[in-house]
């Protein structure tokens, strides 16, 4: 178990990482647009089965969704987290159905408004 620097620590050299990152996935130069294109590969790891679904929701609901744009089209993935949360807390775990649901919903955003 991290301590709590090393927790902040390992996010800040992850969040340097990232930044040198950036001009060699060629990601768009907007924050917006970055975020979008990040909540574009989170979306295919999801589906592609590399990436946890609370991890994949987490992400992209709280870190790539802006929290003040109710008409964002990562909206979705917000609400589905909340869901998730209070289902994992009441039932300890996730269904089949609700992480079929993240899955539909993944595969809506990257055919349709993150094309």
């Amino acid at each position: 178990m991290l301590s709590d620097g090393e927790v902040l620590e390992a996010r800040r050299l992850l969040a340097e990482m990232e930044q040198e990152l950036w001009p060699v996935l060629r990601l768009p130069t907007t924050v917006e647009g970055r975020d979008r294109a990040l909540a574009c590969y989170c979306l295919r790891d999801l589906l592609d089965g590399r990436l946890d679904p609370l991890v994949a929701a987490e992400r992209i609901g709280f870190e790539l969704c802006p929290a003040d744009d109710p008409g964002s089209p990562l909206w979705p993935v917000r609400g589905w987290l909340y869901r998730a949360e209070d289902q994992q807390e009441h039932c300890g775990g996730l269904t089949k159905e609700l992480v079929a649901e993240l899955h539909d919903l993944a595969a809506r955003l990257l055919a349709g408004p993150l094309s």
